[in-house]
């Protein structure tokens, strides 16, 4: 599946590139996600915790970033094992930040997330694309607060909230419902 965010932050362009580039920084504004090495090579280990519905799963795995200060692109790729329930991911993204009247920065993020195992089942739903948008909300307001941070240890201290599981599911089965209902009564217009 596909996920296409965009979100805007209120800082020029250098300065959000300067953070993109910090990758175990920008880590601690993925909630439930954890660097646990940095091989020095632009490969780095880590660990993944996702809550869809019922099914937690914590992916153990290697990810790989690329960088391009030209065109200000990252390529991220990496893949994880989830040992005790079995599934398994693969993700690819690709991060393009552009500038918006020298002010703030254009942040497009474009994930291609392939799952396997228990928790693919709730890949064929609305629920990893909820579960994605609410993540990324949780990412940029994680990094508006370390780009505002007074000082570089101020900016440390600042970590992702770690999103409740049961609150996801519930927020996502809601708006599953109300894009039902929205449907159903634009269908009854007709």
């Amino acid at each position: 599946m596909e996920v296409i965010e965009v979100f805007t932050v209120t800082r020029p362009i250098d300065s959000v590139w300067e953070l993109f580039q910090d990758v175990p920084e920008l880590a601690r504004c993925l909630p439930g996600a954890e660097l646990t090495s940095d091989n020095g090579d632009g490969t780095y280990d880590g660990r993944v915790s996702v809550k869809l519905g019922p099914i937690s799963s914590s992916f153990e795995g290697s990810a790989s970033v690329e960088f391009s200060d030209e065109t200000y692109t990252s390529n991220i790729e990496g893949r994880g094992v989830d040992r005790s329930g079995g599934s398994q991911g693969r993700v690819e993204v690709g991060v393009h930040l552009s500038s918006v009247d020298g002010l703030e920065t254009d942040v497009t993020i474009n994930a291609k997330v392939t799952l396997a195992g228990p928790i693919a089942q709730f890949g064929r739903t609305g629920l990893v694309n909820e579960v994605s948008k609410r993540l990324i909300d949780e990412f940029s307001e994680c990094l508006e607060a370390k780009l505002d941070a007074e000082s570089p240890d101020a900016a440390a201290a600042i970590e992702a909230s770690d999103l409740a599981g049961i609150s996801l599911f519930l927020s996502s089965t809601w708006s599953a419902f109300v894009n039902w209902l929205s449907r159903l009564f634009s269908d009854s217009d007709d």
